[in-house]
């Protein structure tokens, strides 16, 4: 057994073609999709403040996520608005701020919420600092800086999103769905070996010799496992350790949870190879069948999205939505693996029942 592995590694070392460009494609299309598309939306501000308050404020705006404010004179910001340049101009002024916003800008109370509590903060510090005499406003602002540097108390808060809630990190989606829907072609490309094998009669010579034929098999999935396995190791540890890509906490289970999901699509790759007679065929049908099981499992977008029932219960076929439901667990809802049993059994059901039927159809062509 162990020197088939070693055999089927130093033929990856040989062509390792196939593999790095999988790679790459993940990685690229994972960026893209959930990085690439997270520009910060442009907002433009004019201010009545002085320079010193507009600048404080525009600097807080701009540690929000995904958006990017930038000053501007009233006549240029109202331009860039009234042309489509930008969804939103914000106005400051003394006793509060103006939102100009364009048609079809949907997310105005949410910046409104936001720049409520960033104006009001550094209003009020500045309301505090200019209550005192100017001789001691530079030392009370000091002190104000310090108590923000180091707070008598901190607060905590929670909420119930994890209780069924649908959180959404475009990141993790794009990253997550890609990754598993073209580790599938990985895993197809080390069942290959296999078919072609015993299209070539190369597996009829290693049944008769001194190997079993359950050493025979437990090799080559080891290899498409194995192989499998450590391309969304690989991938998952660029975009965590390389790109920065927030993980929650929950990276190293995700090396965990995904073995379920492989075990369950070298299964499926099994038995396409016990259906397909010719590698031709092999290779038609896993690209067939990938994209589907993708679509509908939540790997291109998140199933809570999707309104059709038919389609609600179509998914539960589709071994992409458990590897979803168990990468998301141990990363956005912060879950144990111990709580994730529901979708670890069905995938080790579909693994085992998979299993079975392809290596007795293999069998069954074998004796004919």
């Amino acid at each position: 057994m162990i020197n088939i592995l070693k055999t089927k590694f130093l033929l990856l070392a040989r062509q390792p073609a196939s593999f790095i460009i999988l790679t790459v494609v993940i990685c690229v299309f994972a960026f893209v999709m959930g990085l690439g598309q997270q520009a910060k939306v442009p907002v433009a501000v004019y201010s009545n403040l002085n320079t010193e308050l507009t600048n404080d404020i525009v600097d807080e705006l701009n540690e929000l996520p995904q958006t990017q404010f930038t000053l501007y004179d009233e006549k240029e910001a109202l331009r860039k608005v009234e042309d489509g340049e930008v969804d939103v101009t914000i106005h400051l002024y003394d006793k509060g701020f103006d939102l100009i916003v364009a048609p079809d800008y949907m997310k105005a109370p949410i910046l409104q919420n936001q720049l409520t509590t960033i104006y009001g903060r550094i209003l009020q510090k500045d309301v505090i600092i200019n209550t005192f005499p100017a001789e001691m406003q530079s030392d009370v602002e000091e002190v104000l800086n310090e108590a923000d540097r180091s707070p008598s108390f901190f607060i905590n808060y929670s909420n119930f999103s994890n209780d069924g809630d649908f959180i959404w990190d475009a990141k993790l989606q794009s990253l997550f769905g890609f990754t598993l829907y073209m580790v599938i072609y990985t895993i197809a490309n080390g069942v290959y070996h296999i078919v072609m094998e015993r299209r070539n009669n190369i597996w009829d010579r290693l049944t008769i010799s001194s190997i079993s034929k359950t050493k025979i098999y437990l090799a080559n999935l080891t290899y498409s496992f194995l192989l499998g396995y450590f391309q969304i190791a690989l991938v998952l540890s660029i975009f965590h350790f390389g790109v920065g890509v927030n993980f929650y906490g929950g990276y190293f289970n995700t090396l965990l949870v995904i073995i379920p999901y492989l075990l369950c699509i070298v299964a499926l790759a099994i038995f396409i190879a016990s259906i397909a007679n010719t590698p031709g065929k092999f290779n038609a049908y896993m690209s067939v069948i990938a994209v589907p099981i993708a679509m509908i499992g939540g790997g291109f977008w998140p199933l809570e999205i999707v309104t059709s029932e038919v389609m609600q219960i179509i998914s539960y076929l589709s071994p992409i939505k458990y590897g979803m439901e168990l990468l998301f667990g141990v990363t956005l809802y912060n879950e144990q693996i111990v709580d994730m049993v529901a979708p670890i059994s069905v995938l080790m059901f579909m693994t085992v029942l998979l299993m079975g039927l392809g290596i007795n159809l293999l069998e069954k062509k074998a004796q004919r």
